[in-house]
This record gives C-alpha cells, sequence and structure tokens, in this order.
C-alpha cells in the first residue's frame, strides 16, 4: 500500500512580499501602458520610479530577508534547471519557496527591473532635460537615442519574462495543482514539510518603510508640480520680457514658435525674406528684421540641448533643401503622421500651423508630452493618435 504523505500548512510568504509582488506587477503593467499615449509621461515616470524603488526594495530583502524569501533558498544551480524543463510533465513535490524556473525568473525580473529603473531616469534627464539626471543634458544629449533603444529593448525583455513566469504560474497551478497563486494572496502553502515564516522587527520596519515609500514617490510625482524628481531644467521663456521686438512684430500673428523648432539657416532664410514671409510682406524695416534675427539664429535648433531640437536636426541632416517651417521638417511629420486631416480642420484647431491648438506650453518656448491637449478628442481618436483624453 501506498503510503500517504500528510501535509500541513506553511506560513511562506509574509503580508510585506505578498504586498511586493502584486506592487511590482502592477507599476510594471500601468509604466508599459502609459508610455503608448505620449501626454501620460509624468504618469509613466511616476509608475517606473515605483517600479525601480519596488526592485531596490526586493533586491536587499533578498540578503535580509527571512526563510523562502532570502537568495539563499533560490535555487540557481544550472542542472536543476535543466531537469526541472526535462521533466516539465512530470511528477513535482511542492517546494516551499522557489523551484529552480521561479528562481531564475525572480532574479531576471529583479535585475531587468533595476536595468529599467536606471535607464528610465536616465532617458528622462538626458532627453527630456528631467527630473534627477537632468544635469547630463547639456553633455550627453547626442545618447538619447542609444539610451532609449537600450530602456525600449529591456522593457520588452521584462515583458518577455513576465509572459514566461505567468504562463509557468498556470502551468504550475493548473497542471501540478499547486496551489501557487493562492499562496500569493494568502500566503500559506499545503507541503509535506516547511518552517512557518516569522518576521523580526527590524524587518517589518524595512519592509514597510520602503512600500510607502513607493506609494509616496508616486503622489509626489503626480501631485506635486516641479517637484524634483520631475522638474526641468528649462526655465518657461517670457517672450515679452526676453525680446519685445519678436513678441510684438510676430506675436501680432500667430504664436511665438520656439527658437529651437528650425535651425540657423532656415531663420536666416525666413528673416532676409520678409518681402515674401509665407505669401505676406512683413512691415519690418531692416534693423528691426536683423536684431529679430540675431536671436532666432543664436537659439537654432543647433544651440539647443532639448529633444525637439535633436530630433529636427536629426531628420534634416540629410536633407540636401533647406526647410522653411516646422511642418516641413521630417520630425514633425513622423510625430504627426497618426493624426488624421479631420483633426486639423477643426474649428478648435483650424490648421496644422496652430501649434498652440494642442501644445499650449508653446507660448512659453515649450513643447512638453504631458502639456498635449488635443481638443475634442473621442476615445476612438485616443487610440488613433496615441493621445490620451485630458482636459486643458
Amino acid at each position: 500500500m501506498e503510503e500517504r504523505v500528510v501535509k500541513h500548512k506553511v506560513y511562506v510568504w509574509p503580508l510585506c512580499i505578498r504586498t511586493f509582488h502584486w506592487f511590482y506587477a502592477l507599476s510594471f503593467t500601468l509604466a508599459f501602458f502609459t508610455i503608448w499615449f505620449e501626454n501620460l509621461l509624468t504618469l509613466h515616470v511616476a509608475f517606473g520610479m515605483v517600479f525601480a524603488t519596488l526592485a531596490f526594495f526586493r533586491v536587499t530583502w533578498g540578503f535580509i530577508g527571512p526563510l523562502y524569501s532570502n537568495f539563499r533558498c533560490f535555487d540557481f544551480q544550472g542542472d536543476h534547471l535543466l531537469n526541472y524543463i526535462l521533466h516539465l510533465f512530470g511528477h513535482k513535490e511542492k517546494t516551499p519557496g522557489h523551484n529552480p524556473a521561479s528562481s531564475w525568473g525572480a532574479i531576471s525580473m529583479l535585475v531587468l527591473g533595476l536595468l529599467l529603473g536606471i535607464s528610465g531616469i536616465l532617458l528622462y534627464g538626458i532627453q527630456e532635460g528631467r527630473g534627477l539626471a537632468s544635469f547630463l543634458n547639456t553633455d550627453m544629449y547626442y545618447e538619447m537615442d542609444d539610451l532609449f533603444w537600450l530602456h525600449f529593448w529591456l522593457a520588452y525583455g521584462m515583458l518577455g519574462v513576465v509572459v514566461i513566469h505567468i504562463g509557468g504560474v498556470l502551468f504550475e497551478h493548473l497542471y501540478h495543482h499547486t496551489g501557487i497563486i493562492w499562496s500569493m494572496f494568502t500566503g500559506y502553502k499545503y507541503l509535506a514539510d516547511g518552517i512557518d515564516v516569522q518576521l523580526d522587527r527590524k524587518q517589518n520596519i524595512f519592509a514597510a518603510f520602503f512600500l510607502f515609500l513607493s506609494a509616496g514617490i508616486y503622489f509626489y510625482v503626480v501631485e506635486i508640480p516641479d517637484n524634483a524628481l520631475t522638474k526641468s531644467r528649462f526655465a518657461p521663456i517670457d517672450y515679452e520680457k526676453e525680446h519685445p521686438l519678436l513678441a510684438l512684430e510676430c506675436g501680432d500673428c500667430h504664436v511665438v514658435f520656439p527658437a529651437y523648432l528650425l535651425p540657423a539657416q532656415s531663420w536666416r532664410i525666413i528673416m532676409d525674406t520678409t518681402d515674401d514671409h509665407f505669401g505676406d510682406e512683413l512691415d519690418l524695416d531692416e534693423e528691426d528684421a536683423r536684431t529679430i534675427r540675431d536671436y532666432l539664429v543664436g537659439n537654432s535648433a543647433e544651440h539647443s540641448t532639448r529633444e525637439a531640437a535633436f530630433k529636427v536636426l536629426e531628420s534634416i541632416k540629410w536633407r540636401e533643401e533647406p526647410v522653411y517651417s516646422i511642418v516641413h521638417t521630417p520630425y514633425w511629420r513622423k510625430t504627426h503622421k497618426r493624426i488624421p486631416a479631420k483633426i486639423f480642420k477643426r474649428k478648435e484647431i483650424d490648421s496644422k500651423y496652430s501649434c498652440d491648438a494642442c501644445h499650449p506650453d508653446i507660448v512659453k518656448g515649450s513643447i512638453e508630452d504631458d502639456a498635449i491637449r488635443v481638443p475634442g478628442l473621442s476615445l476612438k481618436d485616443m487610440l488613433e493618435v496615441r493621445i490620451f483624453p485630458r482636459e486643458g
């Protein structure tokens, strides 16, 4: 007669680890979702920073945490992993902590989480000129594309590991009936042998601190304007104070376009042909035209470390003919190609030249992703143009 193994309930995953697990999964999911919408960048940053903070907590917890959560209890032996995979459909005893596959999966997700957090902070600082690494914008903004692709592929690498992890969990739960899913809600597993986990006071304080810190970071980033984690190194421009003549002569007919949106060559051509300014003749004397031209050339794309300036120059570097307006740059066309012509024809926008209709901060010399507002955008339009409908 086969001897029956008596199993009893063992407390394996303490509340802090279960909370971490679900917060980690949720923060990655929301960070991944929000990056698809241009004007949800701050939310993406908030969720990303929560994700990175939780990754740091869990890595540290792997060294100071209790039984089963500690890396000493993980099985990183390659032959064990190979044996586990080769006998995937065979009989498996329930393990109190992580089996070889989940050990490698967990450490992969933690390492990728840290790398995503670090690369994200660097990218935000270098490309957007914002946050903790904004001081790197001046010296490293030429590296923004390389850093973007690194962050991009790390995110998709993380997504791939997550998909494999979820598949493995479902397989263990449904095929081997390990109850692994329920254990991440209750903390308990039914095992033939095992010791209940207990946290000491220091572990409780450490875990509580980081879990509250992660929540605090989210509200700090989202609710407090110009906070240290998202503050821009670029100050708003008051054109009436900085260049009254430009504000008067150009702002009288249209919004004052930031000079960094065109190269110096374009501004020279525009200001040297005032007799034919897009079909009109500008009533400017030679001295005023020269003063405005000097300001625009001195603050052109070549003299800026803003993302838009870099992208504009990159988009026209192989172009032999000069560009005469922002909307004719390949960069503008690329960033607006998803927007149907019907949206530009709405009365709230009027035309593709009315930049301030969707970029209200352009009057202060900025074109921030977060500030994008497309008037009358429906949920259907949202999916097409990847702009989340938001009020101004």
